[in-house]
């Protein structure tokens, strides 16, 4: 985002004091990525829980995103978080399915649109 967005800073901070947000669609850098915008902390938490998870390999990285969770949120924001995410069109590396969780800075959003 070389331009400051104000609009889409509004909608993450709205999102931010709700949890949740729209579902939205991000062209970042050459892809083009769907989702459900989330707060920042569930976002965290979340990952930090499916690290967690009992018997999972990755679960010592599970500390690093509980303390990212309780981070203070700096103005304005400097990711967007999204959940559920699928990519629609972009470069071939990288998955349809994304995963569950993806932060996007917004330094890297060129255009979106909520539905």
């Amino acid at each position: 985002m070389t331009v400051r967005d104000d609009l889409l800073i509004d909608l993450i901070n709205r999102t931010e004091m709700s949890g949740t947000g729209p579902r939205i669609t991000v062209v970042t850098e050459g892809a083009v990525i769907t989702g459900r915008l989330v707060a920042h902390r569930h976002w965290a938490m979340c990952v930090a829980a499916r690290l967690g998870d009992d018997g999972e390999p990755d679960a010592r990285f599970a500390e690093a995103f509980t303390r990212e969770a309780e981070e203070p949120l700096g103005y304005p924001p400097v990711f967007i978080h999204l959940q559920g995410c699928q990519l629609i069109s972009g470069s071939s590396t990288l998955p349809a399915q994304l995963g569950e969780f993806f932060r996007v800075p917004l330094s890297a959003v060129s255009a979106w649109s909520a539905r």
